[in-house]
C-alpha cells in the first residue's frame, strides 16, 4: 500500500484496491456507471477519524491538463480509524482506455489540498454486460455474438461477412445451386434457366414450338330448363388451346347467360354455367372460340413485347412494321458507312410558323415516310470525283463535271441529271442495284442523256436522291414547328450562310458572308461537317450549298 502526503492539514492517504461491486439483488438489471471506492486517510502517522470533505477528479493522463468531466465532491465523509468508502460516478468516461484519479481533502472548509501523484484506476475483475448499447461503438470493441434485438440503425456493409447478401448489393456472386420454387426471384437471365418453361408461364403472344400441328375448334350444346341455361355438354373438346376460350350463348330471345370453359391438355373438357340468364328458347346454341392457329403463328395487329423474344422457328413471322426509337434492339443491320438511319413515322411538313412570310404556298400537312438512310455529310468534292471517274470509265456521261473549292468542301455546279446518274454509278461501284431506269420495265440503267421521264425502282438498296418529304423530315432532325434544325433563330456559329440581319429578325448574323470561309474567294463554301449536327446526326442541313431532291417543291407535296 502506497502512502500519499499532503499539507494543511497534515494528512496522509493510503489507497486500497479500486473495487466495483455488483448489485446484491437476485434479479437481473442493467449496470450503472457508478462504482465504490475505498481508501485509508492518515493524520500524521496515525489513522484519521472524523468528518472530511473529499473531492475526486477523473483524468485521461497521469499528468497534465487532461481532466474528464466535472469533479465529484463528497462532503462530510465519515472516516473511522482511517477508513472511508465513497460511491463515484463519472458517467460514460470509461471506453476501455487508461484513467487516473486525483483526490482532494479538506478538514473544516476552505480549499482542497490535492494529493499527488494521480492514482491509476485499474480494470475491474468483474465483467459487466451492457443491457443496451447506445452511441457509436468501435468494431474492435465487439467480440462474440450480439443479439439483433440490441441493435438499431444501419450496420456498415464492411462489417458484414462475405456470405451475407444485402439488398441493393452489386457484384454479388452466389456459388452453388438454388432449390425450391423460386418465389420472389426477378430479373433472372434466360441463359441461367435449365429445363422447359411451362406454357402457363408464358404470355399469350409468345410463339410456341410445341403446339399440336392441327388446331380444332371445340363444340358444345347448352342445356335449357324453364328458359334458363342450367348446364352445357362438350360434344368435341377440340385441340390446340393455350388459354380457356370465350363461350358465347346464341339465341334470339334469351340474354344474360355466361359460361366458362376448362382445359386439359389443350382441349376443352367441361363447360360451367356462371350466370343462367333468362328467356332462352329451344333454339339456343353456343359457340366456343377457336384456338390459335399453329400452322403459321402470325402477328398482324398491335402487339407489345415487354421482354426478349427468341425466334428459332422459321415459321414465326411478324407482319407490319416496328415503330419507336429501337432502344434495346440488337443484331440489327449496321447502316452503310457514312450514313445514319432516319426513322419512319409521321411529321408536320410545311411552314407552321404563322408570322413567317418567307415561304408562301406551304400549308402544313401531316406526312408519313418510311425509314431510310441518309449521308451524314454533303457529298464532298473528293467523294464526287471518286465516283465520277469510275462512272466515266464505265459508260456514264455527265452534263457537268462538277467543281469543289477543296477536297473536303461540298461539290457544286452539278445538275439534277448529273446527281441522279452519279447515284446510279455509286450504287454499281458499291455492288448495289441501281435505282433509276429509262424504261418502265426497269431494265435500262440510266447512264446518259437528259430524258424527260425516268423510272425509279424503290425496292432496290441502291443510292438515290431523297424525296422532298424525306429531305424535310431529315432536315428538321426530329424537331417540330421550328424554322431551323436547331430552333427559331440563326447565327453564323450555327451554319455557313450570308447574313441579312436588316431583313429578318430571326437572323442574328453578323450581316454578310461568314468571314471564316472567305479564304480562296468565291464560292464561300465551308468544309462538310464544320457545324454541329442536327437531332438525326446530319450536318449542313441548313446553309453551305443548295441540295437536290428527287421531286420538286409542291404546296401539297406527299412522299414519293
Amino acid at each position: 500500500m502506497k502512502t500519499l502526503r499532503i499539507t494543511t492539514p497534515t494528512l496522509t492517504l493510503a489507497l486500497t484496491l479500486l473495487c466495483v461491486c455488483n448489485s446484491p439483488h437476485g434479479t437481473a438489471q442493467a449496470q450503472s456507471t457508478a462504482f465504490i471506492y475505498q481508501g485509508r486517510l492518515h493524520s500524521g502517522a496515525s489513522p484519521a477519524s472524523g468528518t472530511y470533505d473529499l473531492e475526486f477528479g477523473l483524468w485521461s493522463a497521469a499528468s497534465g491538463p487532461a481532466q474528464l468531466g466535472s469533479p465529484v465532491t463528497n462532503t462530510a465523509t465519515a472516516v473511522s480509524n482511517g477508513l472511508f468508502t465513497v460511491t463515484l460516478d463519472f458517467g460514460a468516461n470509461f471506453p476501455g482506455a487508461d484513467r487516473w484519479l486525483e483526490i482532494g481533502v479538506r478538514a473544516k472548509g476552505g480549499a482542497f489540498s490535492w494529493i499527488s501523484p494521480r492514482q491509476p484506476i485499474t480494470a475491474t475483475p468483474y465483467a459487466i454486460t451492457a443491457g443496451a448499447v447506445t452511441g457509436p461503438v468501435a468494431a474492435g470493441q465487439l467480440t462474440g455474438s450480439l443479439p439483433v434485438s440490441q441493435m438499431s440503425g444501419t450496420v456498415p456493409l464492411a462489417q458484414l461477412p462475405p456470405a451475407v447478401v444485402t439488398n441493393g448489393a452489386s457484384g454479388v456472386n452466389l456459388a452453388g445451386t438454388f432449390t425450391g420454387y423460386g418465389a420472389g426471384l426477378t430479373d433472372v437471365s434466360v441463359a441461367n434457366l435449365v429445363g422447359p418453361i411451362a406454357d402457363a408461364r408464358l404470355s399469350a403472344n409468345i410463339p410456341r414450338l410445341n403446339v399440336p400441328n392441327t388446331a380444332a375448334v371445340a363444340t358444345g350444346v347448352p342445356i335449357r330448363t324453364g328458359g334458363l341455361i342450367t348446364s352445357a355438354t362438350v360434344t368435341s373438346g377440340g385441340s390446340g388451346y393455350l388459354t380457356p376460350p370465350l363461350v358465347v350463348v346464341n339465341d334470339t330471345t334469351g340474354a344474360g347467360a355466361s359460361l366458362t370453359a376448362l382445359l386439359n391438355g389443350g382441349s376443352v373438357t367441361s363447360l360451367h354455367v356462371v350466370n343462367p340468364g333468362s328467356n332462352y328458347s329451344s333454339a339456343v346454341t353456343l359457340t366456343i372460340a377457336p384456338p390459335p392457329s399453329n400452322a403459321f403463328q402470325t402477328f398482324s395487329t398491335t402487339n407489345f413485347f415487354t421482354g426478349a423474344t427468341t425466334m428459332t422457328n422459321a415459321d414465326n413471322r411478324f407482319v407490319g412494321s416496328f415503330t419507336g426509337s429501337g432502344a434495346g434492339l440488337t443484331d440489327l443491320p449496321a447502316p452503310p458507312p457514312g450514313m445514319v438511319l432516319i426513322p419512319a413515322g409521321a411529321f408536320t411538313m410545311g411552314n407552321s410558323i404563322a408570322a413567317d412570310t418567307d415561304i408562301v404556298n406551304a400549308a402544313t400537312v401531316t406526312t408519313t415516310v418510311s425509314a431510310f438512310y441518309m449521308d451524314v455529310n454533303l457529298v464532298s468534292w473528293s467523294q464526287w470525283q471518286s465516283v465520277y471517274y469510275w462512272a466515266t470509265n464505265h459508260g456514264y456521261g455527265f452534263v457537268n463535271n462538277g467543281l469543289g473549292k477543296a477536297a473536303n468542301h461540298p461539290v457544286q455546279t452539278v445538275s439534277w441529271y448529273d446527281c441522279v446518274k452519279w447515284c446510279n454509278a455509286r450504287s454499281q461501284q458499291a455492288g448495289r442495284t441501281p435505282v433509276y431506269y429509262t424504261d418502265a420495265g426497269l431494265t435500262a440503267v440510266y447512264t446518259n442523256g437528259t430524258p424527260t421521264t425516268l423510272y425509279p425502282n424503290w425496292a432496290t438498296s441502291g443510292y438515290r436522291l431523297p424525296t422532298e418529304a424525306e429531305w424535310e423530315k431529315a432536315a428538321r432532325g426530329g424537331l417540330s414547328g421550328q424554322r431551323f434544325p436547331w430552333g427559331n433563330v440563326i447565327n453564323q456559329n450555327l451554319a455557313n450562310y450570308q447574313g441579312a440581319t436588316p431583313s429578318y429578325t430571326y437572323d442574328l448574323g453578323p450581316n454578310g458572308v461568314n468571314p471564316a470561309f472567305t479564304n480562296g474567294g468565291v464560292p464561300y463554301t465551308s468544309p462538310v461537317g464544320s457545324f454541329a449536327a442536327n437531332g438525326y446526326g446530319l450536318n449542313d442541313m441548313a446553309g453551305n450549298v443548295l441540295e437536290w431532291c428527287w421531286d420538286w417543291y409542291n404546296s401539297n407535296s406527299l412522299p414519293r
